[in-house]
């Protein structure tokens, strides 16, 4: 199995599906956020003061490029989308899966989260504008899934089924 990248917008329950989804195709989970926090020794909100969010994003780059698996489950950062190269990268050493969840059910998930800096104390307006922008990027993912109403086992059940499917020669992605 090649590696498995989740994407999507703050909030949409990368990590949690990530861990879901590891534990039952037994392979190793990494939350790339965790890495960057672990590899500099500092905190996402530190990073984006000291470095901005360019100098973030450049990090964030470095960090994915050098994860020490190529065949393992990581849930991205809700911006790792916004560089092409990141995407180009992801699609060459594995399949990205695009959790994609109401606006309105992240919103109260990650409003008050002052670990986002993106997010923390902005309006539903706000995000909604952010979500926009990036929505495109996220569409390019190879396979999208719904996350309304599902449990994170059952989100994990939904991409071990797509990529089953997808081995077979045909493919439902999208």
């Amino acid at each position: 199995m090649e590696s498995i990248y989740l994407v999507g917008f703050m909030g949409c329950g990368k990590t949690t599906v990530g861990k879901e989804l590891a534990k039952r195709v037994n392979k190793k989970f990494i939350d790339l956020d965790e890495e960057i926090v672990s590899q500099t020794g500092k905190s996402i909100p530190e990073l984006f003061n000291e470095f901005g969010e360019s100098g973030f994003r450049d990090i964030e780059t470095q960090v994915l490029k050098n994860l020490p698996s190529k065949k393992m489950i990581t849930s991205t950062g809700g911006g790792v989308i916004l560089r092409d190269e990141n995407i180009g990268y992801m699609k060459e050493t594995g399949k990205i899966i695009y959790l994609e969840t109401p606006i309105e059910i992240i919103y109260e998930r990650i409003h008050l989260d002052s670990n986002r800096p993106n997010a923390v104390n902005r309006t539903i307006e706000e995000l909604t504008e952010l979500f926009q922008k990036r929505e495109s990027q996220y569409k390019k993912a190879d396979y999208e899934i719904s996350t309304n109403n599902l449990t994170p086992i059952e989100i994990a059940m939904e991409i071990i089924d797509c990529l089953n499917y997808s081995k077979g020669g045909d493919s439902r992605n999208k």
